[in-house]
């Protein structure tokens, strides 16, 4: 095999597959990251068996052909080289990487052994607009368990209804409900699907010049589309909890602020908060946050522009999931709605109704 390509093209590609490349596997394949060369087109494979991801690139073929390289030396090795042209070559036994004067040869790993991209059943396809696929996920993927042990929780519930696609993520403490519009698809269809893979393909898509992304779901397996990305999941087995009944019917007390200037003041007022050390939001008249880290640090700041109707209270939140929250949210102005400080808070986009962000408040003591 031999490719030629533009250094800062082919880093691109290479380093987007990289993130699937697994650090620590008993299985040092799994290290590597597979190039195919054939019929002018070049694809970067990585898997850690969880997930598999492709990309395909447009770069010159001198001769067809496939080979492993370690993934952590190849993208080192990619970063360090100056602009211009780069060649890759070799087979099984030895992969030369050459730049000007600059000359890697490193030993690869068996192309025989390389886990091949599995097959889906592939049932009726799913269109959705790309970039509202990407800011969706963005929104939901961040409030999923990154806790093993309770394996459903890491996932994101997938489903499609009367032509709409609603993703639902949960880890206890948060949830973040959020519909999407489908273009073309199947009328229902239901999925619990790894917050990690659709991380990852959600990056793909940000990066994305490609107006659509396509889904298929299959009995075991899910597999994502855009342009020349690929990406195949398992899915995961088990029941997701009942998250209907989590969101209150009704708030009577509304906070309605700019949303760039209540994330900036949350991250300054964040700043003496340690890790179970909350904000306290004064909600009333006048709106205040507070934090206290005891023999440490005291913070406050009263927030501008903000109009809040409803009863006077004081709720404390953990500052950096109420920012993942603030933080998913695009429109200029957001809602946040309390019943009570014990009770879940709801953020929203002002007026909006196809994003919310639920999320448990800190009980205060004394």
């Amino acid at each position: 095999m031999r490719i030629e390509s533009e250094r800062e093209a082919l880093a691109e590609v290479g380093q987007s597959v990289l993130r699937i490349v697994s650090p620590r596997t008993t299985l040092p394949v799994l290290g590597g990251v597979k190039i195919t060369a054939a019929e002018k087109k070049v694809t970067f494979a990585a898997t850690d068996l969880e997930v598999f991801l492709t990309v395909t690139g447009d770069f010159t073929v001198v001769e067809e052909g496939s080979v492993v390289v370690p993934g952590r030396l190849f993208g080192d090795i990619l970063r360090s080289l100056g602009p211009g042209k780069v060649s890759i070559d070799g087979n099984e036994g030895e992969v030369r990487i050459e730049a000007g004067r600059t000359e890697f040869s490193v030993t690869g790993f068996p192309v025989a052994d390389f886990p091949q991209m599995p097959e889906i059943e592939q049932k009726a396809v799913t269109r959705v607009p790309s970039q509202e696929l990407a800011k969706a996920l963005k929104q939901v993927v961040r409030a999923a368990s990154t806790d093993e042990a309770r394996p459903v929780l890491t996932g994101v519930l997938w489903t499609i209804e009367s032509g709409s696609l609603k993703l639902v993520a949960t880890d206890s403490y948060r949830l973040a409900v959020k519909d999407v519009v489908v273009k073309e698809g199947p009328g229902e269809g239901k999925a619990i699907i790894p917050g990690r893979a659709l991380a990852e393909f959600s990056r793909h898509l940000s990066n994305s010049t490609e107006a659509e992304a396509e889904i298929w779901l299959g009995e075991s397996q899910a597999e994502f589309g855009a342009g020349q990305t690929r990406l195949v999941t398992r899915l995961i087995e088990g029941e997701f909890p009942n998250w209907r009944h989590l969101i209150p019917q009704g708030y009577q007390n509304k906070l309605t602020i700019a949303r760039e200037g209540f994330l900036k003041a949350v991250e300054r007022v964040g700043l003496v908060a340690r890790a179970n050390t909350p904000v306290k939001f004064h909600l009333a008249d006048e709106v205040q946050l507070t934090a206290t880290e005891a023999g440490v640090a005291d913070a406050s700041e009263i927030l501008e522009d903000a109009k809040y109707e409803g009863e006077p209270m004081v709720v404390a939140f953990n500052p950096r999931f109420f920012n993942d929250g603030l933080d998913g949210i695009d429109e200029e102005k957001v809602e946040l709605e309390v019943i009570d400080p014990t009770k879940p808070a709801i953020l929203r986009p002002a007026g909006g109704e196809d994003f919310i962000y639920l999320l448990m408040p800190v009980r205060l003591t004394g």
